[in-house]
């Protein structure tokens, strides 16, 4: 994790296990801590689920079966990055994530997967401020902004590969784009909206420090999709993408269910994590953002 530089001497940092009712009484740390233990702004989804595999033209190297699945999650870290006595505050959440990899390379009909430990530390940076009004939930205090959250590597291995941007259409209109996961979303009007039975498409740029093979690694992408959360991205001209071999990873779908809000993330999994069931070598990384239903 990215050591953050605050313009305070003491950074808090709060524990999300026991939440107080909000009250007047309680300091602005506390306030801002109930706030966000409860607001679904903050959550960050493990991203869990099954993957979708090779076949139908689509890359050999992909495994038979794959997904994750979630074993433990630490309670979340609420860090103040300034005082809050300034009325607006930035905030960074992390919370450690424990999964298993299941794996099943032989393309035999036969679901028998092997098992590669995940250790991922998820971290978001919001913004609070405190209307003037001290008797108001929260004493006053209302999340505004947010970023997208990124997951990374916590398991000791380095990480090799990140995702470099993301962009949201619908029906081909460009409706949320991103460069970097610090940049900050008003959660008022800055979130992607999508209205289910439409075209949605995703586009992504990642970078892998250190490819070994040919691919180097697989792009996914996950939302309200059809069948499974998680699709197969790629830059071959097919499924939605617009032109192969621009360094563009996209998938298309028609938004599926009647969710008031979705959790849309681009992930990407070294192809070294994909070709064998033995190794402890799981490495990925995602970026996720909040869309709302429009």
């Amino acid at each position: 994790m990215k050591k953050l530089i605050g313009t305070v001497a003491a950074i808090l940092v709060l524990a999300a296990g026991c939440v107080q009712e909000p009250s007047t009484e309680l300091s602005d740390s506390e306030n801002i801590q109930n706030l966000l233990s409860g607001s679904g702004y903050a959550e960050m989804t493990p991203l869990e689920g099954q993957g979708e595999s090779g076949g139908e033209g689509k890359s050999n190297g992909l495994p038979e079966h794959w997904w994750r699945e979630v074993n433990s999650e630490g309670s979340m870290e609420i860090i103040l990055e300034n005082d809050p006595a300034m009325g607006v505050c930035t905030v960074t959440v992390v919370r450690n994530l424990g999964a298993d990899f299941n794996i099943d390379i032989t393309h035999d009909g036969v679901i028998n997967p092997a098992i590669k430990p995940i250790s991922d530390i998820r971290t978001r940076r919001l913004i609070v401020e405190k209307m003037e009004d001290d008797t108001a939930p929260h004493g006053g205090w209302v999340l505004t902004h947010i970023t997208p959250a990124e997951f990374s590597l916590n398991s000791g291995i380095t990480q090799e590969v990140f995702i470099q941007s993301m962009k949201v259409y619908e029906e081909d209109e460009l409706t949320w784009e991103c460069n970097s996961q610090n940049t900050f979303y008003s959660i008022e009007d800055g979130l992607p909206l999508l209205e289910p039975g439409t075209m949605v498409r995703l586009e992504v740029e990642v970078l892998h420090t250190n490819p070994q093979y040919e691919p180097a690694y697989y792009v996914y992408a996950h939302g309200p999709c059809p069948i499974w959360p998680r699709h197969w991205m790629n830059d071959d001209g097919l499924w939605g993408d617009r032109f192969a071999g621009d360094g563009i990873y996209s998938y298309e779908w028609y938004v599926e269910g009647s969710s008031d809000h979705w959790f849309i993330a681009a992930d990407i999994i070294d192809a070294d994590t994909m070709l064998d069931e033995e190794e402890d070598d799981y490495d990925s990384g995602a970026w996720g953002i909040l869309a709302l239903r429009s």
